[in-house]
């Protein structure tokens, strides 16, 4: 591992495995953002088979002062490898990217902007094209899609609408870097609703500054995903009873949405609405409706 003997505003962490094709791509949309302020790249590789280590030493010698790898010899997991890059950052701000996914130009420098002028945003997050695994890209424009600019999301209403952005548009203040570790697996949501603490999140702009790649990690396959969910959920129950309603919202969404498209998932999920059942959750995901038909398309 190479380190960078600086103090850099902005901290880009990359998390890979087996991503050689798609890595380069990544790599080369960060290192190539204008920015009016230093940052660097810490990328972690989590023992790949293929060729995405050789590329990610090959990034770390072309730009020596801005590309930090991370190699790791045996595989360590997606959690540990996170941990492995976001717990060496120095940057005053740090971003998180899927070695999957890449930037557009801007995304950097209107994240910081942001988070420089609002002291009570923690985590600032952009809206996402969706690249089909036929190389289609989708900007998702939608007419009568209001703002983001303006709307603050709290610890309430992160559990309650969960996915308010992809992960790889996450830009937040090392200051609240830390949170609590669980036994179980821990998705982007869990860090999220740990991370905001007392302050709020955003949406910068309406405007695109990534491309997620869809059809590809453990959101597309399987249960994982919902099991993780479902472990969230009773654990916030515990943990945060001030956000009981969110909480129960969450779970009934998932209930309605796994019913609707037939996903044997929803007797779990009717589980854990029964389990913390509140007598507003139906009133409230009806009010919600339309908000998270537009959050749909921060994605």
């Amino acid at each position: 591992m190479n380190v960078l003997k600086r103090n850099p505003k902005v901290s880009v962490c990359v998390v890979t495995y087996n991503q050689e094709r798609y890595i380069r791509q990544c790599l080369q949309s960060i290192v190539d953002q204008i920015t009016n302020f230093e940052f660097d790249v810490i990328v972690g590789d989590d023992a790949s088979s293929d060729g995405t280590a050789d590329i990610v030493k090959e990034f770390s010698l072309r730009y020596p002062e801005k590309v930090i790898s991370v190699c790791h010899d045996k595989n360590i997991g997606p959690a540990q490898n996170y941990f492995s890059v976001h717990n060496i950052a120095t940057g005053n701000y740090i971003a998180h990217i899927d070695g999957d996914d890449y930037c557009l130009p801007g995304k950097l420098q209107v994240q910081a902007n942001l988070l420089d002028c609002d002291s009570k945003c923690n985590m600032v997050f952009h809206r996402m094209m969706v690249q089909k695994p036929n190389g289609e890209i989708a900007n998702n424009i939608r007419s009568d899609v209001d703002s983001f600019d303006g709307i603050f999301f709290d610890r309430g209403s992160i559990i309650q609408y969960i996915a308010i952005a992809s992960h790889s548009s996450k830009m937040y203040r090392r200051a609240i870097r830390d949170f609590d570790i669980v036994a179980f697996d821990m998705p982007d949501y869990y860090v999220n609703v740990e991370q905001i603490g007392s302050g709020t999140a955003r949406i910068v702009s309406d405007k695109y500054y990534g491309v997620y790649r869809s059809g590809i990690g453990i959101s597309s396959t399987g249960n994982k995903t919902r099991l993780m969910l479902r472990d969230c959920f009773l654990h916030f129950y515990k943990k945060y009873p001030e956000y009981h309603l969110q909480v129960n919202t969450a779970a009934l969404m998932y209930l309605v949405m796994d019913l609707k498209n037939g996903r044997k998932t929803w007797s779990m999920f009717f589980v854990v609405w029964v389990k913390t059942f509140h007598i507003g959750s139906i009133l409230n995901l009806l009010r919600g409706l339309s908000f998270i038909k537009q959050l749909r398309f921060t994605n």
